[in-house]
C-alpha cells in the first residue's frame, strides 16, 4: 500500500483522481473502488517521492492508453489507415510507459527531497500527460521522421560544402594552368 506520509497529500490525491477514470468501467462506476485500484497499482511501483509517484502514474496511464488504442484497432469497421494510426499510437504510448518505468528503475538508493515538484497535468489527456513528463528545460523529443529529416538536412549541407570545395579547387587549378600558359607565352615571346 502507498505510504501517504512519503508524498504531498495534494499530489497523491490529484494523481489518484487522474488515474481513477481508467478503472471506472472495471469497478462498475464505483469511484472509490476505482481510486483504490489506482492506489494499489501505484503501490506496486513502490514510489518513495512525489517525482517517483508521478513517473509511476505516467507509466500506468501510458500503458492503459496503449492497451486502449490496441483494443480499438481491432474494430473491423475501421479503415486500414485508422488501424495503423491506432497501432502507431499504441506503440508510442508503450514506449513512453517503458521510459517512465526505466526512470523508476534508475532511481537513487536514497529518496531525494522533492519539495519543488512540478504542477500536475490539467487532465488525463495524452497531450497533458506527455507535457507533464517532459522536464521544462529539455527540448521536446523528436520523432523518427523529424530526426531523419534533420539527418538528411545535415547530409545535404555536408554535400554542398564538399561540392563547393571541389569547385573552388577546380577554379584554382584552372587559374594556375592559365597563369602557367600565360607565363610560357610570355617566355616564348621574350625568347623570340
Amino acid at each position: 500500500m502507498l505510504n501517504p506520509t512519503a508524498f504531498t497529500a495534494a499530489v497523491l490525491d490529484r494523481i489518484l483522481a487522474l488515474l481513477a477514470p481508467l478503472f471506472l468501467a472495471a469497478t462498475g462506476g464505483d469511484a472509490e473502488a476505482a481510486r483504490s485500484a489506482a492506489g494499489a497499482l501505484l503501490a506496486s511501483y513502490e514510489p518513495r517521492t512525489n517525482r517517483e509517484l508521478r513517473f509511476a502514474a505516467l507509466a500506468i496511464a501510458f500503458s492503459f492508453g496503449a492497451l486502449d488504442a490496441l483494443s480499438r484497432s481491432a474494430d473491423s469497421a475501421l479503415t486500414l489507415n485508422q488501424v495503423l494510426r491506432l497501432r502507431g499510437n499504441a506503440n508510442a504510448l508503450n514506449r513512453a510507459a517503458q521510459q517512465n518505468e526505466s526512470r523508476l528503475e534508475k532511481r537513487s538508493p536514497q529518496p531525494e527531497a522533492d519539495a519543488a515538484e512540478a504542477e500536475l497535468p490539467a487532465s488525463s489527456d495524452i497531450e497533458d500527460l506527455v507535457n507533464f513528463v517532459r522536464p521544462p528545460a529539455a527540448s521536446p523529443a523528436l520523432s523518427r521522421q523529424q530526426r531523419r529529416f534533420l539527418e538528411r538536412k545535415e547530409e545535404k549541407q555536408r554535400q554542398r560544402e564538399q561540392e563547393t570545395a571541389r569547385l573552388e579547387e577546380r577554379v584554382a587549378r584552372r587559374m594556375a594552368e592559365k597563369a602557367e600558359a600565360a607565363a610560357r607565352v610570355a617566355a616564348c615571346a621574350g625568347a623570340a
